[in-house]
């Protein structure tokens, strides 16, 4: 490739955000083209195929709901399964060495006194998220919160037991984020645009309420829907630009646009080099907006045996030994399958450990909740995504304490010719494939309104 390939906008991430982006645009009469670093398309959605399910399973983004709109119109359009989340039976608390079974709605195993304490905590939160303003970071209470993490004001007000382990453990399950590393106000408002925890939690109507069987094919869908506008193998090595002009040095040659759009962490900006460099205040938020750590399993076992013991497979862990368990087997499987998430603290567990080792652990996790049969599947999949050297981490990068209030009004704002999309740059459903799909649609519509001009 000797001459650059010319586009009128260029996206940097063939994940949801990024493709999305470029579908919008593409459908408005701008040329764009996708650089993907990757070999395939999907960024933190992948779906493999499971030889005995004879079907796709999902080691990342997978859950939905009807809110999820966005999401919802493509997966009519390129006809991707999804099925209702089985809860049919007791979930499953562990907590340190014991373990406890409950109704669904409760945390089996949490005393009345805890879940007292548990439930007004959770009034609390509820009550900061009617006091923040639209424009989180603005104010004395956004800025009390900002000072703190979120570890420090769950202590602030709970005290130890139970209860506070159970809310301490909210940033991991839907962030990958540890409570001491994140800001209060950063996780609070992540949290208030997704719905608040209790539409993020349930399994009726909200954020768990469905599940894609091959959520990867949404992308790849749209990629065939681009043609060939989608470059794989193509990792942007440096970026040189004017307020009217950039120029993408790759692997593959050299791209030029008018604009770009990119559909990727800070933390993966941070690794290419700019000519010039950005403006200090962009490069300064993208260095204090570090991604969390996230790993998903898949285990496939000959039969849904937990269902045999009244269990729906459900498990959660106010101690860190995992984020998550969910049966993803369907209503009537012949196979079961289950699904085991190790996020923040809990990827500590798992992320560290060579191949054996992790497979042992999750493993030994999953027999002290479900039994002993839970130590024999017939396939094992695990992704830690921290491993993968174009994701680096979990689906929404975080800001640590008191970088909301100084970036947040500029935290979406385009740089010259630079736009900024991913989940992470969403202002509802953050972290979600809505959140990223919301995102991108955000970007596109940031050109398409200049180009207006």
């Amino acid at each position: 490739m000797n001459e650059a390939v010319r586009r009128d906008t260029i996206v940097i991430g063939a994940g949801l955000s990024g493709l999305y982006a470029a579908l919008q645009l593409k459908e408005a009469g701008h040329s764009v083209a996708v650089l993907e670093a990757r070999d395939r398309v999907g960024g933190l959605t992948l779906s493999p195929h499971s030889p005995t399910l004879g079907r796709r399973i999902d080691l990342g983004g997978q859950w939905v709901s009807k809110s999820h709109m966005r999401m919802y119109r493509l997966v009519e359009r390129y006809a991707v399964p999804v099925r209702r989340q089985f809860v049919t039976g007791d979930r499953v608390c562990i907590h340190d060495d014991k373990t406890f079974r409950g109704p669904m709605g409760t945390i089996p195993g949490m005393s009345k006194t805890d879940w007292a304490a548990y439930t007004e905590a959770f009034k609390t939160l509820y009550q900061v998220f009617e006091a923040l303003p639209a424009n989180p970071w603005e104010g004395d209470l956004a800025a009390r919160l900002d000072r703190m993490t979120y570890d420090s004001w769950v202590r602030e007000i709970l005290p130890p037991g139970m209860a506070r382990d159970a809310l301490l453990r909210l940033p991991g399950a839907y962030y990958g984020v540890m409570p001491e590393e994140v800001s209060a106000l950063e996780l609070i408002q992540k949290l208030r645009g997704c719905g608040g925890p209790r539409f993020m939690s349930d399994v009726e109507t909200g954020g768990m309420s469905e599940h894609l069987w091959g959520a990867q094919a949404v992308s790849e869908g749209m990629a065939r829907d681009l043609e060939e506008d989608v470059f794989l193998g193509t990792p942007a090595r440096r970026v040189t630009w004017t307020e009217k002009a950039v120029e993408i040095e790759t692997d593959a040659g050299r791209f030029a646009a008018r604009r770009v759009i990119f559909a990727c962490s800070p933390a993966m900006i941070q690794q290419i080099p700019f000519s010039p460099a950005l403006p200090a205040p962009r490069r300064l938020l993208h260095q204090r907006f570090p991604n969390g750590r996230n790993s998903k399993a898949v285990i496939v076992y000959d039969r849904p045996f937990w269902r045999e013991k009244g269990l729906n497979g459900h498990v959660i862990s106010t101690s860190g030994a995992l984020t998550a368990a969910l049966d993803i087997s369907g209503a009537d499987p012949g196979h079961g399958a289950m699904i085991a998430l190790f996020s923040g603290k809990a990827s500590l567990r798992v992320d560290p450990l060579d191949p054996a080792g992790r497979r042992s652990a999750v493993l030994g996790v999953l027999s002290q909740a479900l039994g002993p049969e839970a130590l024999a599947p017939l396939e094992f999949h695990l992704q830690v995504w921290a491993d993968e050297e174009w994701s680096g981490g979990a689906s929404s990068p975080f800001m640590v304490p008191g970088q909301l209030t100084q970036y947040g009004a500029a935290l979406r704002a385009s740089v010259g010719p630079f736009h900024w999309a991913g989940t992470h740059m969403a202002l509802e459903f953050r972290g979600y494939m809505e959140g990223a799909l919301a995102a991108g649609e955000a970007a596109a519509r940031q050109i398409l309104a200049a180009a207006e001009i």
